[in-house]
């Protein structure tokens, strides 16, 4: 039942989401004019000044926090020292929980256990084949009591700054959810890398990459995800939307999706492609991990 309560602190919340947007409360607006120049409208400029004025804009925006859990759902045994690297790269600069909820009856949990007991705090919840990835990632989200909470995926890569970054986004953005709208991903095998959705970056944004949302629970209140493996990161943003908690996409660095014929979720590459722009690795206004 929603109480008075509850439709106050809703109230509350939507005005100070409305507030923020406008830049009076801190907003986009405020790292943008960190960043210095600044037109979206021109590709090479946006991406210069983004990129030139990067470490400007980390200075002007602390994290808000130092502590983070992520929750990482696999059903890939395969794939778990990749998941491992991503983790521990964000430690130098964080105090980090990790959740692995495996979802497969492949995995060796003792092995696992132990594997794990390398990271500072890990925790292992084992969920059944037959669970949905809404229901795991619920599960690891019951599983630790942080206020911030990244869902990473176990195929895409993760750098070192990435979750710092998004805590400095939480910080002047004031949005439930934080995540990438415009990301790299790398495509194939050899792999050419693309930027998708350019210029989203910096702004609320009703989408975000499922691999990249870091949650602010303290914002979302007991929202969980929905109990299906499809689209249970696009539901649980527009479940934000309703209670009118705001999401943000922050810069593009720090995160390359992986798309290959191993993908849970299937899309056709040419409808990937779609709007993307191939760049180089090795262009200094694209080096993603920074």
């Amino acid at each position: 039942m929603i109480t008075l309560g509850d439709l106050a602190r809703r109230a509350w919340r939507f005005r100070a989401d409305v507030g923020r947007r406008l830049g009076r409360r801190g907003s986009a607006t405020t790292a943008i004019r960190s960043l210095g120049q600044h037109p979206r409208a021109d590709s090479a400029s946006w991406f210069e000044a983004t990129s030139s004025g990067f470490d400007r804009y980390r200075a002007d925006h602390p994290p808000i926090a130092d502590r983070v859990a992520v929750v990482c759902v696999s059903r890939r045994p395969e794939l778990v020292e990749d998941v491992i690297a991503n983790v521990g790269r964000q430690a130098a600069e964080l105090a980090v929980e990790f959740v692995f909820v495996t979802n497969d009856d492949g995995f060796d949990g003792g092995a696992l256990a132990e594997r794990l007991g390398g990271l500072a705090t890990a925790t292992l919840v084992e969920m059944p084949p037959s669970a949905t990835l809404g229901a795991c990632l619920n599960a690891g989200l019951r599983a630790t009591s942080e206020r911030f909470v990244a869902k990473f995926d176990d195929d895409d890569w993760y750098g070192h700054n990435y979750l710092v970054d998004a805590l400095r986004a939480h910080g002047f953005a004031g949005a439930g959810v934080v995540g990438k709208h415009t990301y790299y991903a790398d495509v194939g095998e050899p792999a050419a890398r693309y930027l998708r959705f350019p210029g989203r970056e910096f702004s609320y944004s009703g989408t975000l990459a499922g691999g990249t949302l870091v949650i602010d629970r303290e914002r979302t209140g007991d929202l969980m995800f929905d109990d299906v493996s499809i689209g249970e990161d696009r539901r649980f943003l527009a479940a934000c939307h309703r209670r009118g908690v705001s999401t943000f996409s922050g810069e593009r660095f720090g995160f390359v999706q992986r798309r290959n014929d191993r993908n849970t979720w299937v899309l056709p590459i040419d409808q990937f492609l779609v709007g993307c722009l191939e760049v180089a690795p090795t262009d200094p206004v694209h080096d993603v991990d920074r």
